[in-house]
């Protein structure tokens, strides 16, 4: 029992081979697996485990740089598939296939005679019962370790799970194995703290055991085979384990887990068998988690993405069209089924501010004591100018006047002339909006005065009263502005800082937009409820987890920078300017790049040097914000901070996934120019961005309502992606100058987000068809007010376009039968004239039989 207890150098070599342990998984196995999937290869159980045993033995085959013979490997590495599972630890390797269902893997390395463990399961195109189970499996992990604490029995962690899968799930009960792990030491298995529910030894800080949780032989039916996918429908059991090395830690302190390698979801399930598009629609009536939704998206039925493209053969463009159909009337079914229109929902999402008359006196009494009676006078505090009318002075909100000008004065008098907006007049922008709903209610039954001149022999109190007032309006304008830019910010709750762990942190990275100045550089911090950044002048921007709405990673894969963005709910002020894009990065750029004009060899040493150094600080930055993003997910897991996601047909309280950052997918990506510049644009599985660029471009899947594709023609080298939302009351954004050649696979991808889409030749003005469109109570049905026939919703876009395309066939045939005619007039007119040449010609030769030839005439003529 002593030497169950490890010192400091025994905990240092535990975590360095929990470390190789971690590395050799993630490096060695998981690159073998998805290599043997991606590249359909046939591999046995036994090869992987030689090769796995290799790099247990030569760590230097991982890149991790060690000395020689330091490592060796606890045993020979346990691979099992295709249905014949052992979670024991005494299991071995047998030499068949492997197979794409359900994968275990258990390994152990040895560093200076002690040892560390860790097990996975990997699934391929698993069915909902799996992921059920699996889920199940993680919570109870999860309820093992809260009691491995020191001072508690070792039997109480089989205790605890037999009781909750009793109280959880009684029908697992089962297919629980006895033990649930072992003490790890100079000996790989300490026979003495075996944790089974007879052990009733005591947890001591320090030491370091296997935890193994699993299930043995779980049944899986044909009716929960119904919808799999490849090799998984040929299993009728299976089991699943998951092992770590866990360090007891003081106190109350939760055990350390060393083995870090993810056991979450969805880095151990894989999806390599496309499903049919009935298949990936959910049941009515039935709602989904947003992982099932993402299990089931388009975008990620796979991460191994050669594989998916080998194994799926191209959809046709005539398979394509029928689905868009299929789209399209589920469409108009569902905008029908609802009870109030799309145009009536989006009236009654505008806005209705009331409108609040300005009133700055109750009554003549509040006026300034100091009120001269016959001069033009400004109140900077209550924002109102007095105006001398009929030896009476009468208030005018400084936001009434359109302008003050002081035309040339002459040799007796000054002057000041006052503009004011009223009715009928064009809208100007220096107008505040509730001046303008103001005019436009008492437009109609109210006198308006238009301009006011004043005349004075003394030019110091109009040219004061005219500078005054430019000052009133520029500090109004500035406020109106202030108020407008902060009108949607909503309060954010206060940081809390960790003080209670490490703090996830990561310096010397360039903040967008930029608080101050050109650049914005500084520190970015995760803390218990949100993150903190810190720039090198102390400014501080908070991002509150309860506020990010998606969360994007994109590493530098051919570009310049590697970033993470957020994109949040509600805007917050950075610097003075409210932003919904904050965005943190990094530039790949190395600082021994020396810039001259002497030309260089492609075989230069110090070329390919450079470009080494360059590949290697692209991949250690891509790891430390790869990290980063999971050190912020484990951060917000562990405080319970939620990213609410809503799925695109309804709003559902129900529908809330953790925070979990997406990455662009880049073999997906089209050029386009969305603002001013062409920039490459990159779907993920919400959203289709690009963040490169300023300013960034962001659209949500879900609030797309249709896409229109214009200047469709053959002849068109590029072509415009026109994005409606379901706003009607937003303009649509637009994609110009896509390169043609990306127009099946857009409309490909689409197709499989459910997406409908409609192509067209002509360039048109949306503003105007979105205006008939929130016009338009019928525009999702079939039959106008009239009972006459029309296409219901989006269809008009591409009927009108096939309309226009017939009528310039039909002119066409039309304008071809009538040259046809010309023609065949023309030939007829020739083979005449061809007739009466040759009516000629004959009759020359007549003539020339009666004439007499040459000795006839020589004869006469002697």
């Amino acid at each position: 029992m002593a030497l169950s207890v490890k010192d400091g150098h025994a905990l240092a070599t535990f975590r360095k081979a929990a470390v190789v342990t971690h590395k050799i998984l993630k490096h060695s196995f998981v690159r073998l697996l998805e290599d043997a999937f991606d590249q359909a290869k046939s591999i046995t159980h036994e090869e992987i485990a030689t090769h796995v045993d290799e790099c247990c033995e030569h760590p230097s085959k991982v890149n991790i740089k060690s000395p020689q013979g330091h490592y060796e490997s606890c045993y020979f590495p346990i691979v099992q598939s295709g249905g014949k599972y052992d979670i024991r630890p005494s299991a071995s390797t047998n030499g068949e296939t492997l197979s794409d269902d359900v994968i275990i893997i258990s390994l152990g390395v040895r560093y200076n005679f002690h040892c560390a463990n860790m097990a996975r399961t990997f699934f391929v195109d698993p069915v909902e019962s799996v992921r059920l189970n699996y889920s199940i499996l993680l919570e109870l992990r999860r309820e093992c370790l809260a009691v491995m604490l020191a001072g508690r029995c070792v039997g109480s962690v089989a205790e605890t799970a037999n009781r909750f899968i009793r109280q959880r799930c009684p029908h697992l009960l089962k297919f629980l194995p006895k033990n649930f792990g072992f003490g790890l030491g100079l000996d790989f298995r300490e026979s003495s703290l075996i944790m089974n529910a007879k052990n009733q030894r005591k947890f001591a800080q320090n030491m370091v055991f296997n935890l193994a949780i699993g299930f043995h032989d779980l049944e899986l039916t044909d009716m929960q085979k119904a919808d799999a996918q490849g090799s998984i429908r040929k299993l009728s059991k299976y089991s699943m384990l998951i092992a770590d090395t866990v360090l007891i830690q003081s106190g109350d302190e939760p055990p350390d887990i060393v083995t870090k390698h993810s056991v979450e979801w969805k880095d151990v399930s894989y999806f390599i068998n496309e499903k049919n598009d009935k298949d990936i629609m959910p049941p009515q009536g039935k709602h989904y988690t947003p992982e099932q939704v993402e299990s089931q998206s388009a975008i990620m039925s796979s991460r191994l993405r050669e594989r998916s493209k080998a194994c799926a053969p191209d959809r046709s463009s005539l398979a394509r069209n029928e689905k868009q159909a299929e789209l399209m009337q589920q469409k108009l079914s569902v905008k029908r089924s609802e009870k109030s229109s799309a145009w009536s929902q989006q009236g009654q999402l505008s806005s209705r501010a009331d409108i609040l008359e300005v009133d700055v006196y109750q009554s003549a009494g509040e006026y300034p004591r100091d009120l001269p009676s016959s001069e033009v006078y400004v109140d900077m505090q209550g924002q109102v100018l007095f105006a001398p009318i009929n030896g009476s002075q009468v208030p005018f909100h400084i936001s009434m006047i359109k302008n003050a000008v002081q035309p040339d004065p002459d040799r007796t008098a000054t002057y000041l002339r006052l503009n004011f907006f009223t009715p009928g007049q064009t809208a100007s922008k220096d107008i505040a909006p509730a001046t303008s709903k103001l005019i436009e209610q008492h437009g109609h039954n109210s006198m308006f005065i238009k301009e006011m001149l004043y005349r004075s022999r003394e030019s110091q109190r109009l040219t004061a009263a005219h500078r005054m007032i430019q000052e009133l309006r520029k500090r109004f304008r500035q406020h109106a502005a202030k108020a407008a830019e902060e009108a949607d910010l909503i309060p954010q709750e206060k940081l809390v800082k960790m003080r209670d762990q490490r703090i996830p942190r990561m310096a010397d990275l360039t903040m967008r937009p930029f608080i101050s100045g050109k650049k914005t550089t500084g520190t970015l911090e995760a803390h218990t409820n949100g993150l903190r950044f810190t720039s090198k002048k102390h400014e501080i921007v908070d991002i509150m987890y309860g506020n990010i709405k998606h969360s994007l990673f994109q590493p530098c894969e051919n570009e310049v920078m590697v970033l993470i963005h957020f994109y949040l709910k509600n805007p917050v002020l950075v610097g003075r300017k409210k932003s919904q894009n904050v965005q943190f990065l990094t530039e790949v750029v190395d600082a021994s790049v020396a810039l001259d004009s002497a030309r260089r060899s492609m075989y230069d040493p110090d070329e390919l040097d450079e470009e080494q150094r360059e590949r290697q600080l692209r991949k250690k930055l891509n790891e430390m914000f790869k990290e980063f993003c999971k050190k912020m997910e484990r951060v917000a897991k562990h405080h319970r901070f939620h990213l609410e996601y809503h799925e695109s047909t309804k709003i559902s309280s129900q529908n809330i996934s953790q925070i979990r950052f997406d990455i662009p997918y880049r073999d997906l990506g089209f050029h386009g120019v969305p603002n001013r510049e062409m920039v490459l644009i990159q779907p993920t599985v919400r959203c289709l961005v690009n963040l490169t660029e300023t300013p960034f471009f962001l659209v949500e899947l879900d609030r797309v309502e249709h896409i229109h594709f214009e200047r469709c023609t053959f002849r068109s080298k590029n072509f415009d992606m026109i994005i409606i939302l379901q706003n009607f009351d937003v303009l649509p954004l637009s994609i110009n100058a896509v390169p043609m050649n990306e127009l099946d696979a857009i409309q490909e991808w689409l197709t499989d987000c459910s997406i409908t889409y409609t192509a067209g030749q002509a360039s048109m003005s949306w503003k105007s068809v979105m205006n008939l469109v929130k016009g338009d109570p019928r525009f999702y049905e079939e039959t106008d007010e009239h009972g006459e026939s029309k296409p219901a919703g989006w269809q008009f876009l591409q009927a009108d376009d096939n309309h226009d395309g017939n009528e310039e066939e039909d002119d066409g045939d039309e304008d071809y039968s009538a040259g046809d005619d010309d023609d065949e007039d023309e030939d007829e007119e020739d083979e005449d004239e061809e007739e009466d040449d040759e009516e000629d010609v004959n009759g020359d030769d007549d003539e020339d039989d009666d004439a007499l030839d040459w000795d006839a005439m020589e004869a006469s003529a002697q």
